[in-house]
């Protein structure tokens, strides 16, 4: 877990600092915002995966448990969103990490849909 939080805090400071704007935050994430991202990021892959199980039973198609998922589940990353943009963060640099999270975690879902898919009895 320890090495996942620093490869997202590494990504996420990558891209900020390759927004450079006299306007916008670039680096410097203090503690609070760190933990912010962390948590939102956590919360966002346990609210895909409580969502997909739920619908596992109901719905055959992993992508479509996976959109239903994804759909339900995107308000947590846009109050991460609108949190660091209110910190002055850049929106397109906060857009990108965000992606970047929700794309991992989307592709971590389909994986484990398509295990427990393969493993149900028909």
């Amino acid at each position: 877990m320890k090495y996942k939080i620093n490869h997202f805090a590494a990504a996420l400071f990558l891209v900020l600092s390759l927004n450079v704007s006299a306007e916008y935050k670039t680096t410097n994430f203090t503690q609070e915002e760190y933990q912010k991202v962390s948590k939102s990021s956590g919360e966002y892959s346990n609210c895909l995966n409580e969502t997909a199980l739920a619908q596992i039973d109901k719905e055959d198609d992993t992508r479509v448990i996976a959109d239903y998922a994804m759909k339900n589940c995107a308000p947590i990353l846009e109050k991460t969103y609108e949190y660091l943009v209110s910190e002055n963060y850049a929106p397109e640099a906060v857009r990108r990490v965000l992606g970047s999270v929700a794309n991992r975690a989307s592709n971590k879902l389909l994986r484990g849909l398509m295990q427990a898919m393969a493993t149900r009895k028909p």
